[in-house]
């Protein structure tokens, strides 16, 4: 009987999840907000820069719809919202560099 194989890929610090929830019921959601676009615009941006250590995935509902898109940054638990596709070059630096975006930091959802 042959061994499994096991594949592991290392990840650095950083994985940012973006909300692409695209079912409203009657609130705003992010995904037609820009969520979609944004993960898009982030994963470009970190391709052209080589980053191959950190992660970016579309996800659901994160909570506050009404302040989409939104965004948090872990292994840190930095929370964003309101961002645009405007925003990724900063998300990029602090998923690679690690310094968070000031102007787009919210509380975290029932804080």
């Amino acid at each position: 009987m042959r061994p499994i194989k096991r594949y592991r890929r290392d990840v650095g610090a950083r994985h940012l999840f973006v909300c692409t929830n695209s079912r409203s019921s009657g609130k705003p959601a992010c995904g037609a907000r820009g969520g979609e676009a944004l993960v898009a615009e982030v994963s470009r941006l970190l391709i052209q820069r080589s980053a191959t250590d950190v992660l970016v995935t579309p996800c659901g509902c994160l909570g506050p719809c009404f302040d989409g898109p939104n965004a948090v940054v872990y292994p840190e638990g930095v929370w964003y919202a309101a961002l645009s596709t405007d925003d990724a070059a900063s998300l990029v630096d602090h998923l690679i560099e690690g310094t968070p975006m000031t102007g787009k930091i919210s509380d975290r959802p029932g804080s």
